[in-house]
């Protein structure tokens, strides 16, 4: 348009047939617009974010009306909450602000450095938020986008949508985020995630400093100041809250915090994972290990090798497209959460594997669908690898770029290696013309462990990823652990019973380790069997109290220097998308405390304190509020009288 202005002003002394006042009042136009444009560019630069709401009520459903006052009260009495029956000329207090202010913190997971918190609260609504912020670019843009997060959760908070028309305390909310490292985007083991928080009133206006080397230690700040946000029922017919005064210090116990979900049994939407995500974030989880193919079914959609969701997916509507992953890829970032996607090899493969005769490349996969499947794999259908197969190794080589590409990641890969069936393949090689060369199978299963990191290496622009996952095996055992697993490049994530030797004797030998052991962190586990042979996998159920209490590192005086952290595991065997939440959610949320907080706990009675139920049941309602169906802990009457059921 500026550029336009001076077209016309050639124009004119050129002696073109304009008339002067028309003329004039046409660069003034031209003029007044590129002042607007200097100063709306200039604001899109500025360090000054005040966010437009956009309402976004998905399971909860404002009104106009106020709300209506229960029948009861709470008083704070020796740091509990007692219900009363409220009398008609008490003022009343509503749970959640009797919660907020009376001994617990409600913080979820609970901070591991000094907490203040203010008695008292303020009334404010969230319009009056201002976010400021000294931070440049890169680290900037996701700020933006993390405040806008924090401010639909408050806005899941409101049960009415007039309420902004009420008077509160306060004029102003300005929250000011300063970050010493802006140029750290992206989560690796060494991040800094901590972060200072300071709540402090001035008069009409309350200010939040977050003060993080990183944007991801902001996030977490940020997640933490809406845990000290409530909605408050009883005050003008329902008002938003904040304590008026809070001094926080955090910061996590482990660098890995993972949370893995399956989804090749059966399908989950991208709606359905953003969830988990959102969940994951609200609990300070930061890894989300994508478990995304395996026997049954190959839904994710590779550039470079098309056939394997093309045969492999259930069905065209049924897959993941490179667009989709990338952006919940960048979805989980904003959230301070990685994304580490896994195609499992070689074991735990076949449908999405059985195009290889037709295209002239020779069988890809072997014993796929074979019967009787107990005889092949640990449960239907069958399929592993052919390792003798050269364009195995070819594909695994695309396949492998393509992962790197779409998730962003290259400081973890994992490379599966769950549950080989020997068995399969010694079938397979009798059967074939190539001469038998292994007295002992697992070398085989080593070679091409070390086939398939050669590759990974050569996708990775011949540079070796340094934390490379591989699942507890036979083959993370000695003697062939040290022969063809370096210790340098190798974390082994121990699945295995707690009682089992395998995290102990892997720490020994100075291998890293994830943590998940199949009786505290599988929460698949416990709802029957789901075929009319063979036993459940794993009862019993876990509850979250099993999930919480678990601490290997104490109970087997394991060195902590050599586990990056923990990983709760939901296998997809029995449910879909449809009870993916309930599944879930408390549970991995008691997980995440474990591993942000790592509390303290009396082995010999494994006792939980009263303030960890009524934390964790916040927490929910929490999440319930963010549209994330968390399963019940316990009977309405026991949120209502707190300490009463324990």
């Amino acid at each position: 348009m500026c550029v336009l202005g001076l077209i016309i002003l050639k124009f004119y002394k050129s002696g073109g047939r304009m008339k002067q006042g028309d003329l004039r009042r046409t660069l003034l136009l031209v003029i007044l617009f590129c002042i607007f444009l200097f100063f709306y560019l200039y604001w899109q630069q500025s360090t000054k974010y005040v966010p437009t709401v956009i309402y976004n009520f998905k399971y909860s459903h404002p009104t106009s009306k106020k709300s209506n006052p229960s029948q009861w009260t709470w008083d704070c009495i020796n740091q509990r909450c007692e219900r009363r029956y409220m009398k008609d000329s008490q003022k009343p207090v509503s749970l959640a602000t009797c919660s907020m202010l009376c001994s617990s913190t409600q913080l979820w997971p609970q901070p591991t450095g000094p907490v203040t918190l203010g008695s008292r609260a303020l009334t404010f609504n969230h319009n009056q938020f201002i976010f400021e912020s000294e931070t440049v670019k890169p680290a900037f843009y996701l700020l933006q986008e993390a405040f806008a997060s924090f401010n639909n959760n408050i806005i899941s908070l409101v049960e009415r949508s007039d309420y902004v028309k009420d008077q509160s305390d306060l004029k102003q909310f300005i929250i000011k985020v300063k970050i010493t490292h802006p140029d750290v985007t992206k989560l690796t083991l060494r991040t800094d995630e901590s972060y200072t928080l300071i709540l402090k009133p001035q008069e009409n206006t309350i200010k939040a400093n977050i003060t993080s080397k990183t944007f991801f230690g902001a996030r977490c700040a940020l997640e933490t100041l809406s845990q000290l946000i409530w909605w408050d029922p009883y005050t003008n017919g329902g008002m938003l809250k904040v304590i008026k005064g809070a001094t926080v210090q955090d910061k996590p116990a482990f660098p890995y915090r993972g949370l893995m979900v399956d989804t090749s049994r059966n399908f989950m939407s991208i709606d359905s994972l953003r969830r988990v995500l959102d969940g994951m974030a609200a609990s300070k989880l930061n890894v989300f290990h994508w478990h995304i193919s395996d026997s049954q079914s190959f839904p994710l959609v590779v550039p470079s090798v098309p056939l394997l969701s093309k045969t492999g997916s259930y069905g065209p509507d049924m897959t993941y497209s490179p667009e989709e992953v990338k952006a919940l890829v960048e979805y989980a970032n904003v959230k301070g959460i990685r994304i580490v996607l896994e195609v499992d090899t070689p074991g735990h493969v076949g449908n999405g594997w059985d195009w290889g005769p037709t295209e002239g490349l020779g069988e890809l996969a072997v014993c796929i669908n074979e019967r009787p499947w107990s005889l092949y794999c640990g449960e239907p259908p069958c399929g592993q690898l052919n390792p003798e197969n050269p364009h195995v190794y070819e594909i695994l080589g695309k396949l492998y770029k393509d992962l790197l590409v779409l998730s962003g990641e290259t400081e973890i890969f994992h490379l599966g290696g769950d549950e080989v069936n020997l068995e399969c393949w010694s079938q397979h090689m009798q059967k074939s013309s190539t001469a038998y060369n292994y007295t002992d199978l697992h070398d085989l299963w080593g070679e091409f462990t070390v086939k398939a990191l050669n590759k990974l290496t050569a996708a990775n622009g011949g540079k070796k990823i340094p934390h490379v996952i591989l699942w507890s095996s036979k083959l993370t055992k000695r003697p062939y652990l040290t022969k063809y697993l370096d210790k340098s490049q190798i974390v082994v994530q121990s699945w295995g019973g707690s009682q089992w030797s395998d995290t102990p004797d892997l720490i020994a030998d100075g291998y890293k380790v994830i943590i998940s052991h199949v009786d505290a962190w599988y929460l698949d586990c416990g709802f029957g069997r789901w075929r009319e042979t063979g036993d459940a996998a794993c009862d019993p159920y876990r509850p979250w109290q099993t999930v919480y209490n678990h601490r290997p590192w104490q109970q087997l005086h394991l060195n902590k220097q050599l586990i990056l952290g923990g990983e709760a595991c939901l296998w997809s065997e029995q449910f879909d998308e449809g009870s993916l939440d309930a599944r879930l959610w408390p549970r991995a949320a008691a997980f995440g405390e474990r591993m942000w907080s790592d509390p303290q706990i009396d082995i010999s009675t494994f006792s939980i304190p009263e303030d960890v139920y009524t934390r964790l049941n916040t927490h929910r309602d929490r999440l319930v509020k963010r549209g994330i169906r968390a399963e019940a802990l316990w009977p309405e009457w026991c949120s209502q009288n707190p300490g009463m059921c324990l």
